[in-house]
Parts: structure tokens; C-alpha cells; sequence
């Protein structure tokens, strides 16, 4: 078992590995298709047959075969545990890919005005993401922009407005970091979920990394980081069956 994997799953936090947003997935004959990575073929009602809002988009996305499965779980998911804490008028989903993420805020919360979408690319996925949304909930649109933007750009050109909620979802590598970097130049609260550790920055604690392994090490050192910028930080995590890079960090600003 690589580092990567092995750091997440010996560490579970088993008071939050259950679904909550699709608890029909906590069944043994969903859970394994939970980290399903082609386009889902089945009836669009087999995995969504609610009547909620998060059932009838899961339901639009697999009926245009928009993106992966295990992507709108992880998107929802990550949703249910950070919405409280990270939740602003405006929010900025970067790294965003297909944008389901922002798209999410944009539609299950009220108090969500404007959310940004940024990437260095706008994906074909968005288009019919964005078109599954509309469906859903038409009031979205007027809400989201796209913007194309290379990360390590965003602070210089302001294009995040103070205060804004940021999400960073598997922005590999040092992406996390510099996402983290956007979040506290803005001051608003932040949900990452970092992946790719291999490719982050090295770690200057070389004991911390010895001992805990780089993956551990590597968010230990990062929730130090905003710790020392005036945050309170938390971990969460998304049920380990959607993916092993299953660890969240939020970051709030305290009262």
C-alpha cells in the first residue's frame, strides 16, 4: 500500500465514514460502486431515486452522462460537512474542473449570491454539468461565472473578493497550498481536500515527516499554517468508499 493511500485509511475518524447526503450508498451492494470512475450506464433513478434536490441532479448528471459517479458523491459529500463553516455570500470553488463542487452551494444554499468557478481550462464536463444544474434549479445560472485563471495568479490580480468562502477539492499537490494561500490572503473560511502528496511541498519538520509519514505530515504542517494566520481549524472526512484522499480541512475564522 503506497504512503498516500496507507496514511488516510489507517487513520479513519469512524464517527464520519457513513453517507449523508446519499445514505442508500452506507449499503454494502451501493458501497462498492461508490468510487465508480466512468460515466455511470445504469437508470439514472437506480442511484438517486429521491425527490429531493440532490437525488434529481444526481439523476440530470447521469442521464447526459456528464461526469463520474464517485465525483457527484464526492462533490455532495464534501458538501454536507464544510457547508456550515465555509458558506458565504460568495464563495470561489478553484481548481474547480468540472465545477459541481461550487455548483452545489450555488443551488442547495439561499444565502449563496455569487459563486466563482476558476481553473486554468475550462472542461467539456462543464457544460453539461452546468446544463444538468439548470434543469434542477434555473436559478443557478445567474449566480456562477467561470473564470479562467492560472492559481498562482489570483492574489496578484484580486480576482477573489475578501471574505469569500474558498474551496480547494483535490487541488494536487502544492495546488492545495496555494489555494490555502488564497483562502488566507482573502480571509474568508476554506475547505480543502488535498490529494497527490507525493507532488507537495517538502516538509521542513523532517521528525514530524519521519514519524507520521509525508501524507500525515503534510496537513499537519498545513493546519499549523492556518492556525498561525488566525484560524480554527478542523478535519472532517467524506466516506472512504468515494476515495482514500478522503480527508478535509476547514478552516473558519473565529468570532
Amino acid at each position: 500500500m503506497s504512503d498516500d493511500a496507507g496514511a488516510h485509511l489507517a487513520r479513519p475518524n469512524r464517527r464520519d465514514l457513513r453517507f449523508k447526503i446519499f445514505p442508500r450508498f452506507d449499503r454494502p451492494e451501493w458501497r462498492r460502486f461508490a468510487n465508480l470512475r466512468h460515466r455511470y450506464l445504469g437508470s439514472p433513478a437506480d442511484p438517486f431515486p429521491g425527490d429531493g434536490l440532490p437525488d434529481r441532479l444526481g439523476r440530470a448528471l447521469v442521464e447526459r452522462k456528464a461526469i463520474v459517479l464517485k465525483e457527484i458523491l464526492e462533490s455532495f459529500e464534501l458538501y454536507a460537512r464544510v457547508r456550515r463553516r465555509v458558506r458565504r455570500p460568495v464563495m470561489a470553488d478553484l481548481c474547480c474542473g468540472h465545477g459541481l463542487t461550487g455548483l452545489v452551494f450555488a443551488l442547495c444554499e439561499r444565502s449563496v449570491e455569487r459563486v466563482l468557478l476558476i481553473d486554468e481550462a475550462r472542461p467539456g464536463s462543464y457544460d453539461l454539468v452546468l446544463d444538468a444544474v439548470r434543469e434542477v434549479g434555473p436559478w443557478v445560472v445567474d449566480k456562477v461565472s467561470f473564470l479562467e485563471r492560472p492559481l498562482d495568479l489570483l492574489e496578484q490580480e484580486s480576482v477573489v473578493p475578501e471574505g469569500a468562502g474558498v474551496l480547494v477539492v483535490h487541488g494536487c499537490g502544492a495546488l492545495t497550498d496555494l489555494g490555502l494561500g488564497v483562502g488566507v490572503a482573502v480571509g474568508g473560511p476554506i475547505a480543502a481536500m488535498p490529494c497527490c502528496y507525493r507532488i507537495a511541498p517538502p516538509i521542513a519538520l523532517r521528525g514530524l515527516r519521519d514519524a507520521l509519514g509525508k501524507t500525515l505530515a503534510t496537513d499537519v504542517a498545513r493546519t499549523y499554517r492556518l492556525v498561525e494566520a488566525g484560524y480554527h481549524v478542523d478535519w472532517a472526512w467524506v466516506p472512504s468508499a468515494i476515495t482514500p484522499m478522503n480527508r478535509i480541512l476547514i478552516a473558519w475564522n473565529p468570532p
